[in-house]
């Protein structure tokens, strides 16, 4: 009885040694794709921009001048992306990626003084129609860095990223167009020009996130995220030039990103 009693310990001991032993594979090689919502912020506000009104017969300004208090913001939006990550050691890796990040500006308007303009009163129209457009916008990323995770064979691996890289603007985030229609149609008015529009500027920022299996060769993904980048943004209000001060200023624009990884290639987890 004791030898049999002594042979069972003895069995429980070593299935644990080897439960221990044994550990899951580790990914070396993932291609991600992810997509996610990123949220938006205010970007600048002219409390009280002139606008001379414009002769009806030639064009020329007139010595009057309307009062528009003008904002822009950018709109909360989508981002989706295609990522690579390589993991040459088991905690720290190198990422790369390429996304589309939603980039919609935006504007108000609300008329401080309007000088009566018949038939048309175009001011008023142009204030209108900045405060009811939808926004629009879009901007292209690519950024590198290093990734480093914890527990790589582990079910769920916590990690946190590094990330610097380059945006693209589709647009601008200073120019401010105003349109009216009258007798010989729709019409635009520039209130503010950007000669710049657009352009290419650094990004950086980090995340954090976790990633686990969900299948063979295939992990779910979920991350926090900030991207840093300067944006251009007016300072004071326009002249009748259409000319205006701004300046560049850093904004945060944090993501939540859901993202699918197929991995290329992993380590077996040992066996003994």
């Amino acid at each position: 009885m004791r030898h049999a009693a002594f042979a069972l310990i003895v069995m429980i001991v070593a299935g644990a040694v080897r439960a221990t032993a044994q550990t899951g594979p580790q990914p070396t090689i993932a291609l991600t794709i992810g997509a996610g919502v990123v949220t938006g912020h205010a970007l600048w506000n002219i409390d009280r921009q002139p606008l001379c009104v414009l002769n009806q017969s030639n064009g020329s300004c007139s010595g009057l001048y309307d009062t528009l208090a003008l904002s822009r913001s950018i709109a909360s939006s989508v981002t989706l992306g295609l990522a690579a990550t390589y993991f040459p050691w088991p905690r720290l890796g190198f990422h790369a990626e390429f996304s589309y990040l939603g980039f919609p500006t935006d504007d108000g308007c609300i008329g401080r003084f309007f000088n009566p303009d018949p038939p048309d009163e175009r001011a008023q129209q142009m204030c209108n129609n900045l405060a009811a457009a939808t926004g629009t916008g879009g901007a292209i990323t690519l950024f590198v860095g290093v990734t480093a995770r914890a527990a790589p064979r582990r079910s769920i691996s916590p990690y946190i990223r590094a990330n610097v890289g380059i945006i693209n603007l589709s647009g601008s985030t200073t120019e401010v167009v105003g349109r009216y229609v009258n007798a010989s149609g729709a019409v635009e008015r520039q209130i503010v020009e950007d000669l710049r529009p657009g352009g290419t500027s650094a990004m950086f920022g980090g995340a954090a996130g976790l990633t686990t299996p969900i299948g063979s060769g295939y992990q779910f993904r979920f991350e926090l995220r900030d991207m840093i980048t300067p944006l251009d943004r007016l300072t004071g209000p326009a002249n009748d030039l259409a000319v205006a001060p701004h300046a560049s200023r850093l904004y945060h624009h944090f993501a939540l990103i859901l993202g699918l990884d197929i991995v290329l290639e992993k380590k077996r987890g040992r066996r003994y």
